[in-house]
């Protein structure tokens, strides 16, 4: 069985400097899976191939157009 590595030691420990003395398993684990689903969408990145840029273009304006609507219906 291969082993998949998803970030190396330098990320991970680099992560945890920024939490506090006393942390939960939840806290520890959260910038694990944070960067590893960051590293998962850059390989998805290089290995697909993605929109055009008309079409991503022409799906941003909708969803602009949809989220400017739903602020003035509040």
């Amino acid at each position: 069985m291969e082993t998949e590595f998803l970030s190396d030691k330098s990320q991970v420990i680099e992560s945890f400097g920024t939490l506090p003395d006393q942390v939960t398993a939840d806290q520890l684990i959260e910038p694990i899976l944070f960067i590893r689903s960051i590293n998962e969408r850059i390989q998805e990145a290089r290995t697909t191939s993605g929109k055009d840029h008309a079409t991503f273009m022409n799906e941003l304006k909708t969803y602009m157009e949809e989220l400017k609507a739903s602020k003035e219906s509040r």
